[in-house]
């Protein structure tokens, strides 16, 4: 309700100095619906210094809103990294489902404010602190950037958080851009690339959860390379490697590996082993997972690969009526990894040709891909 992870609360908490910012208290209070009365201050009308965009209420403003207004001071401070903090870390949590164009806009916006801190006066613990965050946002418009097939503009982002890392010192930063460039390759079918990207960005941060990522890209790789004890090697060392980790306060945030992520991982290499119960199973998992109360999805890239395996599974069961009403549930989601959905629908594709070579009735898969295909170059 407050826009805080677990570790900010609990600094809050054991703060030996009160919050005295009047407008954070009186923004918390109203999150938290605490009656007036209850409070040493009374609440402020409308801030009508917020400057907002026409039509959006008070409730709908984001949390870049405020920091906006923050950036426009001459000092850094320690609220305006904090709220930077905040903002970046939900930046990242809403990877999974938002708007692509929309979420890479708020990103680029909050970026353009750091350059801004960044040219003025600032201490050394600031700088570095506004680098850290800019590279955590560098690596998410990288990502972005990719799934929605602009290439170039991916790897400058790549590259400069990777900049941004060595120049902190920041290993984990290190290992994601080392990451992106393992999924850049495998993702375009350079499978030969993946293991040496997966083998730098784990001597960079080997005791991070994005060692665990990194497996897992390795372990994608070596499934398509049909390097059958390879994968099961990796798949072993990347569960134990996930175990030594306690469970993240913000699982969701695009950056932090959980549990939840290992199905989704493993589906894969399943699928391409031919091991099709346990990659059914594992599909199934990412599915309940991604699961919302309201009926949507937390992960719908996720979501869409889980039922593109579900579809090959449907295939190799000679179930086409199935694997048509799984790839119909696949290609409908809005929100994609254009080069990732490509991928495994490539294979989906194989897969029915290769079962049904020559068959009308295979159709009812291979059309639906087809014209998803034609939607994307247009």
């Amino acid at each position: 309700m407050l826009d805080l992870s677990q570790g900010q609360i609990s600094r809050l908490e054991g703060a030996h100095q009160p919050v005295r910012d009047l407008r954070k208290l009186e923004s918390w209070a109203r999150a938290l619906r605490i009656p007036e009365p209850y409070l040493w201050f009374q609440f402020g009308p409308a801030d009508d210094a917020i400057i907002r965009a026409p039509g959006i209420a008070m409730d709908e403003m984001t949390p870049w809103d405020e920091l906006v207004r923050r950036l426009n001071r001459s000092e850094v401070g320690t609220s305006t990294l904090e709220q930077l903090q905040i903002v970046t870390e939900e930046l990242c949590c809403e990877y999974a489902w938002r708007d692509a164009n929309a979420l890479k806009a708020d990103a680029r916006q909050c970026l353009q404010g750091i350059s801004a801190l960044l040219s003025g006066s600032c201490t050394l613990r600031e700088h570095r602190e506004l680098l850290v965050l800019a590279g955590w946002l560098m690596l998410l418009t990288g990502c972005i950037e990719y799934d929605t097939g602009n290439h170039r503009q991916a790897e400058l982002d790549r590259t400069a958080a990777f900049r941004i890392g060595e120049e902190t010192g920041h290993g984990e930063i290190i290992a994601w851009a080392f990451e992106l460039t393992a999924w850049f390759a495998l993702t375009r079918g350079r499978l030969n690339a993946v293991a040496p990207a997966c083998e730098a960005g784990t001597a960079a941060a080997p005791h991070s959860s994005v060692a665990v990522q990194l497996s897992a890209q390795a372990a994608k790789a070596a499934a398509r390379m049909g390097r059958r004890d390879t994968v099961t090697r990796i798949l072993d060392d990347g569960y134990r490697l996930l175990g030594e980790h306690d469970r993240p306060t913000r699982p969701d945030n695009h950056f932090v590996i959980d549990p939840s992520k290992w199905d989704f991982y493993a589906m894969d290499c399943f699928r391409i082993a031919g091991e099709d119960k346990r990659a059914a199973e594992h599909a199934r998992e990412v599915l309940r997972m991604s699961r919302r109360p309201d009926g949507g999805e937390r992960s719908p890239m996720r979501a869409t690969e889980a039922r593109l395996t579900l579809a090959v599974v449907a295939l190799r069961q000679g179930d086409l009526h199935e694997a048509a009403t799984w790839t119909t549930g696949a290609l409908s989601i809005e929100r994609k990894s254009v080069d990732s959905l490509v991928m495994v629908a490539d294979e989906l594709r194989s897969e029915a040709n290769r079962l049904f070579p020559g068959d009308p009735a295979a159709q009812v898969v291979t059309a639906q891909i087809e014209q998803a295909y034609a939607e994307l170059r247009s």
